[in-house]
């Protein structure tokens, strides 16, 4: 039997009117909805098909019906001082997906995925093909022997162990929650994560906290009550006990009024009543059923202890934070804190470093340059009026390309020098006079007495060497003997 802290609709009822009819789509195409399983008090569970994988699935839908209700597809906020309610419980509901996906147990219903549509969200399980231990225990009471509900329990505990390693809690321990395949291989579905937060909230969202009466310990009645691995292993108790006997055990809350007011526990103990249990067995079902907290068993190894003490006990496997040295820290911050202080105290601005300058190399003057400013220094001051000292005139790529060569009568005794052209690959290139045009452009300048002494032929083998000395950069051997020739 299932109860709330307020009236709800009957299943019937709900099943009728908010449930997602056969053929409804979710996802786009992915799944379409086959018929409903079951629902509680947060959702709606639905048997679907899977129609990009081509097979069965469960998939959960979050319907707190006390916030919300259908039209059509979509769920809706009954109002909108429901509505931060509302999105709270379906984020929790999201939260409860990611909890059982951290779970990788044989035992443990496996989560394919989580998505949101219809303005809610969605749990995409395995399909488990079985019953659950609710329904079997009324059709088929004969099936639990004592070796299978040892098994059952042997496995079940395994499950709940590692759950809690991973610091979390079902929540929802019951038969209905249990199903058992045809080799009475038990499965732990439809975890209550949801129900711990509505533990924490307002009265007005406790008002969606359900409970099983027969299987829920009496702190999840309320709003804020403590919970912890006792109270998973309470309700795992009285599963079994369920199992065993045939019946349901009392309510938590009406035996803690007969303990309180003084009377006796309306739930008889197993040890000493039924037969085919070892005793060990019954008495660990008995202390974690106690009313009180503080009287049952505590953790899974407790309870296993007390089934067989002479069984080794491993630990489940658990990730702690590494604890960090404490005088390690104190050093770190000691030593911050100094830091800090000397670059505050500082009045100097932080200067950003300069660039370095990265010299350009050098270029060597090849021999043929130097033995050709040799030579024709040479000619010039071998002609007949004799040189005055001077600077010697310097030609280079820019005099060949941007300025006409005027030689003045100052400079008729100065030595003709040629350097290695510098080519400016950035500048655009200027159209270059052909050699003749700037040899007859520079004659034309000169004086008549000079110009007999200028051999043309030389001034244009010096531009041809300048311009092929522009062009390339640097020229074949045998190009370079074949310029000098011009000079001899």
């Amino acid at each position: 039997m299932m109860s709330n802290q307020q009236n709800l609709p009957d299943d019937t009822d709900i099943a009728m009117t908010e449930a997602l009819p056969a053929g409804t789509l979710l996802q786009g195409d992915q799944f379409t909805i086959q018929s409903k399983l079951g629902n509680g008090g947060f959702g709606i569970t639905y048997l679907a098909r899977d129609n990009y994988l081509d097979r069965n699935v469960v998939i959960k839908e979050c319907f707190p019906e006390v916030f919300c209700h259908r039209n059509g597809s979509s769920v809706l906020v009954r109002s909108v001082t429901n509505h931060e309610k509302y999105r709270s419980v379906v984020e929790m509901f999201m939260r409860e997906a990611r909890s059982i996906a951290k779970l990788r147990h044989p035992n443990i219903v496996g989560v394919h995925r989580v998505f949101e549509d219809n303005d809610t969200a969605y749990i995409t399980l395995d399909l488990i093909d079985g019953q659950n231990v609710l329904d079997l225990l009324y059709e088929d009471p004969r099936r639990f022997t004592p070796a299978v509900v040892m098994d059952i329990m042997a496995k079940l505990l395994d499950a709940v162990k590692l759950v809690h390693a991973q610091d979390l809690l079902h929540r929802d321990i019951s038969p209905d929650n249990i199903l058992l395949d045809k080799w009475n291989n038990p499965v732990l579905i439809d975890f209550g994560a949801a129900r711990e937060e509505a533990s924490r909230e307002t009265r007005a969202l406790s008002a969606v906290l359900v409970v099983k009466d027969g299987y829920s310990p009496q702190e999840f009645y309320f709003a804020g009550g403590k919970q912890n691995c006792s109270s998973d292993l309470y309700a795992l108790g009285a599963t079994f006990y369920h199992m065993i006997t045939g019946d349901a055990p009392p309510n938590s809350q009406t035996r803690m009024a007969e303990v309180a007011g003084g009377g006796d526990d309306p739930c008889v103990p197993l040890v000493g009543r039924v037969k085919g249990y070892p005793k060990a067995f019954l008495q660990a079902i008995d202390k974690a059923m106690c009313v009180l907290p503080k009287d049952r068993v505590q953790t899974v190894d407790e309870w296993l202890a007390m089934i067989d003490p002479d069984a080794p006990q491993v630990a489940a496997v658990k990730t702690k934070k590494p604890k960090m040295d404490e005088k390690l820290v104190r050093s770190l911050t000691r030593l911050v804190s100094e830091t800090n202080q000397q670059l505050t105290a500082s009045s100097s601005p932080v200067r950003a470093p300069e660039p370095a300058v990265v010299e350009k190399p050098k270029r060597r003057m090849p021999d043929w340059i130097k033995e050709f400013n040799a030579e024709t220094s040479e000619i010039l001051n071998n002609e007949d009026e004799p040189a005055t000292p001077s600077e010697p005139l310097v030609l280079d790529a820019q005099h060949v390309v941007s300025e006409p060569l005027v030689l003045s009568p100052e400079m008729k005794s100065e030595p003709l020098v040629l350097v290695q052209p510098a080519v400016d690959e950035k500048e655009p290139q200027q159209a270059i006079p052909t050699v003749e045009e700037r040899v007859a452009e520079t004659l034309a300048l000169m004086p008549e007495p000079r110009k007999r002494k200028i051999n043309t032929s030389r001034i244009i083998a010096a531009g041809l060497l300048i311009v092929s000395s522009v062009v390339v950069a640097h020229a074949e051997p045998d190009l370079l003997v074949t310029v000098k020739d011009v000079f001899r």
